[in-house]
């Protein structure tokens, strides 16, 4: 939150103008700090993560359709955003990012089943939230604190491509529960000149 609120004092013992230039600073503060909660984002700084989710269901029915529930019955301010990840292995090196925004309720993803040759492929699940202006909260597991492989189900064959992540995070999709990010600005790559002989 910013405060100036030692400013304002200052600018109020001033004969004359200051009762009104205290009267301004102090609407411009309420402003933005107005604008910050609606936001979910802190005006001076980084916003703290929002408490960790309590639970993620997922289920399927059996021919490809997967389906996640969140569930966070924390106390939070408006603004959270809920992200659900998956990867064909239970480390998650390479999720791919599922933005929910604010439903807790993730639309039914049709996975398939088999990879491009034909061999059987799982997946994993985790979730977590983030404010806008602030970190990703831990994220939770399906299967709590052993991640449980989903198989999605029926015949359809198809090896994901790589993810490439979300947010801020590296592009190399290899920086699981990010969200939004955790940095606030993401450098370009280096771009490298070749001189011709």
């Amino acid at each position: 939150m910013l405060s100036i609120d030692k400013e304002i004092e200052y600018f109020r013992s001033i004969p004359g103008f200051g009762a009104y230039l205290a009267a301004a600073f102090t609407r411009v503060m309420d402003g933005i700090n107005g604008l910050g909660n609606n936001l979910a984002a802190d005006p001076t700084g980084t916003k703290d993560a929002p408490p960790t989710i309590q639970a993620l269901t997922v289920k399927t029915n059996g021919a490809g359709l997967v389906h996640a529930v969140i569930n966070d019955s924390n106390a939070i301010q408006k603004g959270a955003h809920y992200f659900v990840e998956y990867a064909n292995e239970p480390n998650f090196l390479q999720p791919h990012v599922v933005h929910l925004g604010a439903s807790r309720s993730m639309n039914p993803l049709l996975l398939p089943a088999l990879d491009d040759s034909g061999n059987p492929q799982s997946f994993y699940f985790r979730a977590y939230s983030q404010y806008p202006g602030g970190h990703p909260g831990k994220a939770i597991l399906f299967g709590g604190s052993v991640a449980i492989k989903v198989n999605p189900g029926g015949t359809n064959r198809l090896t994901l491509l790589p993810s490439t992540g979300s947010g801020t995070a590296a592009s190399s999709g290899q920086e699981g529960t990010s969200g939004f990010g955790k940095v606030l600005y993401r450098a370009a790559p280096a771009q490298v000149t070749v001189k011709k002989k």
